[in-house]
């Protein structure tokens, strides 16, 4: 068994699934625009223009495609190594509608902007972000090392992981400041779910348990 074989069955049901879809869509997308055969691009891209006018699908259809082949790569990986422990902890069904409350906040953000640009918004780069809000809420104390030299606790090191990334997006991809703040949209949106589920189970009224024993003694 090689190294990818390996990680493959390493990850968990939930992560496997939209991963392989990810990688499916993103080389035959990349691999229409570098061969000039096709372009997946012009009708499943978010382009706020062209969503006002009808193509509604875009909201849901522009992550699928990368922003370029080393985005991809390093989106996947992010997803697949942080996604497998949200998956753990949450189970499949709640990760998925997770990521898919981030895909419609960063869209909804990006939509917003529509007055100020009408770019294109492609990739996951903002269900990424959703997921870094996730790790610094439920594991802020865990320590790990950041590429392998500084050890941090995991909120300090999602805080710098967020930055560089958004410092590195608004200087090299087009549209960069813009996208740039939807995708900090869809953070914001796994954050504010997050908070609004702690806050619905503070607030739900304590379930009482049947004791087998007192009703016996009852009788």
């Amino acid at each position: 068994m090689n190294i990818a074989q390996r990680i493959w069955s390493f990850l968990p049901r939930g992560i496997r699934e939209p991963l392989a879809l990810l990688a499916i869509t993103g080389v035959v997308a990349l691999a229409g625009i570098y061969s000039r055969f096709f372009d997946l691009y012009a009708p499943l891209a978010l382009r706020p223009s062209e969503f006002w006018h009808g193509r509604v699908w875009q909201v849901v259809t522009y992550p699928w495609l990368p922003a370029k082949l080393l985005g991809l790569i390093f989106n996947g990986f992010l997803f697949a190594m942080l996604g497998a422990r949200l998956v753990q902890v949450w189970g499949r069904r709640q990760f998925w509608l997770f990521c898919f409350v981030a895909v419609l906040g960063t869209a909804i953000v990006k939509l917003a902007l529509t007055p100020l640009n009408r770019g294109a918004l492609v990739g996951i780069d903002g269900v990424i972000f959703a997921i870094f809000a996730a790790w610094y809420r439920l594991f802020p104390n865990e320590e790990m090392m950041l590429m392998g030299v500084w050890r941090m606790k995991m909120r300090t090191a999602m805080l710098i992981t967020a930055g560089l990334m958004i410092v590195m997006y608004g200087l090299f991809c087009p549209c960069g400041f813009w996208n740039a703040l939807a995708i900090l949209g869809g953070g914001a949106t796994g954050w504010l779910c997050l908070a609004a589920q702690k806050r619905w189970l503070l607030q739900r009224p304590a379930q009482q348990v049947a004791s087998d024993r007192i009703s016996r003694l009852e009788l």
